[in-house]
């Protein structure tokens, strides 16, 4: 009798074992991978080009406000209130903002124009059928990193974007 139990427990552990490997190997075939998307996104070249860009613009305006912050701060000292200065002041904050919010904005619409196709080409040429974004701020909230496949991604389409392809 306790040998035939033992055999059905064998034959129950050798069964959950290969439906384990088999479920783990069906998973890998069905090609799922997970980036994380704010990574890929910040290390993007054309990124760190185009905020290299827009920061010379904004450096501008910066240097503008720092002139205008001494000049108000001389004036206060003096106990002198001058209203054409605030009023440049406050209107060279507002350009500021402005360019600042327009630049991001255009910065992250130009990414994602030239990402997105990389990543669907390279899904392809991997034979992905699905590749999740995943940084903990959305509904992947945590991955096994035997799916992440972020440091390729970058990797695959730094080389694009440096060989102008």
């Amino acid at each position: 009798m306790k040998v035939k139990y033992i055999l059905v427990c064998i034959a129950i552990s050798a069964l959950v074992s290969a439906a384990t490997y088999y479920i783990v190997g069906q998973q890998d075939q069905k090609g799922i991978a997970v980036i994380d998307a704010v990574k890929l996104f910040n290390s993007y070249n054309l990124k760190v080009e185009l905020e290299n860009e827009a920061k010379v613009k904004l450096s501008f305006y910066g240097k503008k406000i720092d002139s205008l912050t001494t000049l108000l701060q001389a004036a206060d000292s003096k106990n002198i209130q001058d209203e054409k200065l605030i009023s440049r002041y406050q209107n060279v904050k507002r350009a500021l903002d402005r360019e600042y919010e327009q630049s991001n904005q255009a910065i992250n619409e130009t990414v994602w124009i030239r990402l997105n196709p990389l990543i669907d080409e390279f899904g392809q040429k991997k034979g992905l059928h699905l590749i999740i974004g995943a940084n903990g701020m959305g509904s992947v909230l945590y991955q096994d990193n035997v799916y992440d496949i972020t440091q390729e991604v970058i990797e695959y389409i730094n080389n694009r974007y440096e060989s102008g392809t």
